[in-house]
């Protein structure tokens, strides 16, 4: 790590020299999850919309780059697959022609710089590298922004990654955003008609909003089981018996999300891509779900939620958006009672639906 630091071109400590030029091109690096890439959204727009160019190319992984399709403020995305030297290999070559001025290290949350990272500075012969300060991390960036506070929400720590670009926090909308295709909204309003469930002549009027229930989760840890999503659905149809529900999860759980469905009266709905579980946030009105990518997905689309958050996960709370959120503390979350969640979603229900 020190050989590469001393190898990395520039001064040891620098600032961006504002304005940038028209053809200075910026690298945003973010390599982990879904979740992390879509709270990202928000600092990638803010540093394409201090730049001349508008747009910031950004490095993902071949899980997380549908996040950033159709994204007007995002330019070229490159790939990376951590798990494979091929990729890495593949990845030299554009790396080294596009000769980005500047590059932005967005994972604030891992603040020890890993390998992977420096070498890709070190490949693109990157001049201004940001990210943030202590630690070691000095040798590797130039640019140093303060340390992430994890007492505070991971996109308002995120922020000062702007700053360098003479972003001004105080006046920026952080909401993160995705962005669909018609395509993509329609298929999915398509599974919302099919979902309705029909009003009976003479019967008394109730909720038809739209809840869309996500069962997965992305550790076994944070699964909440089957029985009591269907207690708590259960619940809450019986108050709004008109709820449109569809429920959806991994592919690998497909025989999970069609028992909860038939159970509750709503629609199991497949989702092979994460754009078809995009599509379904961004058309629905409300949603539950435990903590995975789909609540910052309904943070993106400014939806609604219900989210079941693992206590200590706080700061990655889906941002800025209206419901409720349950902060377990138990080992497991399959310890969290149904009867808690049932009074929640019906909140829910009863405030926005």
């Amino acid at each position: 790590m020190r050989l590469i630091g001393k190898s990395l071109p520039g001064p040891r400590s620098a600032e961006l020299p504002l304005p940038l030029s028209a053809d200075t091109r910026v690298l945003f690096i973010r390599y982990e999850r879904i979740g992390d890439m879509i709270m990202a959204t928000s600092i990638i727009r803010a540093i394409a919309e201090a730049i001349p160019g508008g747009k910031v190319d950004v490095l993902a992984t071949p899980a997380t780059a549908p996040v950033l399709e159709n994204n007007p403020h995002v330019g070229e995305v490159l790939k990376l697959d951590r798990s494979s030297w091929s990729s890495y290999g593949a990845l030299m070559k554009p790396l080294r022609s596009a000769r980005y001025q500047v590059m932005v290290d967005g994972r604030l949350n891992n603040p020890p710089v890993f390998t992977s990272t420096p070498l890709l500075m070190l490949t693109g012969r990157t001049r201004y590298r940001i990210g943030s300060g202590g630690g070691q991390n000095a040798k590797i960036y130039n640019v140093c922004v303060p340390e992430y506070d994890r007492s505070i929400h991971y996109i308002e720590g995120s922020k000062s990654l702007a700053v360098p670009f003479g972003v001004d926090p105080s006046k920026v909308d952080w909401q993160p955003e995705i962005f669909l295709t018609a395509s993509e909204r329609e298929k999915a309003e398509d599974a919302w008609r099919h979902a309705e469930k029909p009003r009976q002549p003479g019967e008394e009027s109730s909720s038809t909003k739209r809840l869309l229930v996500n069962l997965s989760a992305s550790e076994p840890k944070r699964r909440w089981p089957d029985g009591k999503f269907i207690a708590t659905l259960r619940t809450a149809r019986a108050g709004y018996p008109h709820l449109t529900v569809v429920v959806m999860g991994l592919p690998s759980e497909w025989k999970s999300v069609q028992h909860v469905a038939e159970s509750v009266q709503g629609l199991a709905v497949a989702t092979p891509s994460l754009r078809d579980a995009f599509g379904l946030v961004g058309t629905a009105e409300m949603v539950f779900t435990p903590d995975t990518s789909i609540s910052h997905a309904a943070s993106a689309f400014r939806k609604p939620a219900l989210v079941l958050l693992k206590r200590e996960h706080r700061p990655y709370a889906p941002y800025n958006t209206p419901g409720e959120i349950i902060a377990w503390g138990e080992n497991q979350i399959s310890m969290l009672p149904h009867e808690r969640v049932s009074a929640a979603l019906f909140a829910l229900i009863s405030k926005f639906g």
